[in-house]
């Protein structure tokens, strides 16, 4: 009687496993991944590091134009690929990598007819360039993704096909030719992030999106640059540099302060320049100087009014090091900045 029930009992425990083992077997089915999802999701790994995102700034800090584009990596030494229209008419451009540093970016040159632009990053880590693939041969049909940080939302990924080849457009006074069409979701900040194939190569810069004219409403309808002119005119606008930046920047937005300014305030000093915003990733930044501080000597030059100021920094050059002694917080501090150049 005895064996018989150890018998059931086994008998019990083995069906037992067979239905949780056929329960595992069919969970793993259904979240088992296809060959192309499979590429996909790597080809967005290979490229993520390589996707920058470009803030721009046009005016004063405290009411600021802000401007928000993508860029890819181009060279390991610090060159980005963006659209000429995300960063040609900004005055100071941010550039964040992948791992969220912050760096100022500043113009190298543009192609206001082809829509790229060349920035330049000096970077402490060392940056990962995206791949170029051969954009002459893309099919209709074969499956392209967008990187990029439209609307803010940041390193987005969606997914398409090329829907149409050579293309022509014209924006505005700019005339587009050769694009690339894809129904790949492309928004605002988009523009000039990468359209990449499933073995990760950059296949076209994301740029423009039609949306229909008067009461016609169109969706899906994605332009991009085609990575081989995109890399032809990169390569040239380096080659033929223009010296767009020369102004040594400390990217802070200065108000001068009076006696009487000190005294409604309750501020420390009654001169100086107060800090009222600092542009994100400038010198300024990431030498620790905050809002509200009052810078009251540069290099041992007293401060005494917003034109020293200016005076001051219009004598220094981009690489300089400069001596700020401030008030932050009502108690003194000295820091060393080193200027870098304005993007415009």
């Amino acid at each position: 009687m005895r064996g018989a029930k150890w018998i059931a009992f086994f008998l019990v425990l083995t069906l037992t496993n067979v239905i949780i083992s056929w329960q595992v077997a069919k969970v793993s089915a259904k979240i088992t991944l296809t060959q192309h999802e499979l590429a996909v999701i790597d080809a967005v790994n290979k490229v993520k590091p390589s996707v920058v995102r470009i803030d721009t700034y046009k005016g004063s800090i405290s009411n600021p134009k802000k401007g928000l584009g993508s860029g890819v990596i181009f060279t390991e030494n610090g060159y980005i690929i963006t659209n000429s229209h995300v960063v040609e008419t900004a005055e100071n451009i941010v550039v964040t990598l992948y791992n969220g540093n912050k760096y100022t970016g500043i113009l190298v040159n543009f192609s206001h007819k082809y829509d790229i632009a060349v920035l330049k990053i000096e970077a402490k880590e060392r940056l990962t360039p995206a791949k170029f693939g051969n954009s002459d041969e893309l099919k209709l049909g074969q499956t392209v993704i967008a990187i990029g940080n439209p609307l803010s939302f940041g390193w987005t990924v969606t997914a398409g096909v090329v829907s149409g080849l050579h293309r022509q457009m014209k924006i505005g006074r700019r005339i587009y030719r050769n694009l690339i069409q894809t129904d790949a979701a492309i928004n605002k900040g988009n523009s000039g992030g990468p359209l990449i194939n499933t073995l990760g190569e950059v296949v076209g810069i994301n740029t423009i999106v039609y949306r229909g004219k008067g009461r016609t409403e169109a969706e899906g309808l994605s332009f991009a640059i085609p990575s081989n002119t995109a890399k032809y005119i990169a390569k040239k606008l380096m080659e033929r540099r223009k010296m767009i930046v020369t102004r040594a920047w400390l990217g802070i937005e200065p108000v001068e302060v009076t006696p009487y300014i000190a005294e409604r305030y309750s501020l420390p000093v009654n001169y100086g320049v107060y800090v009222r915003n600092v542009f994100p990733g400038s010198p300024a930044a990431k030498a620790g100087i905050k809002p509200g501080d009052i810078i009251v000597k540069i290099d041992d030059q007293v401060i005494d009014s917003i034109s020293k100021y200016k005076m001051i920094l219009a004598s220094k050059r981009p690489g300089e090091e400069i001596v700020i002694e401030l008030f932050s917080e009502f108690s003194q501090k000295v820091v060393v900045v080193k200027l870098e150049p304005k993007s415009r």
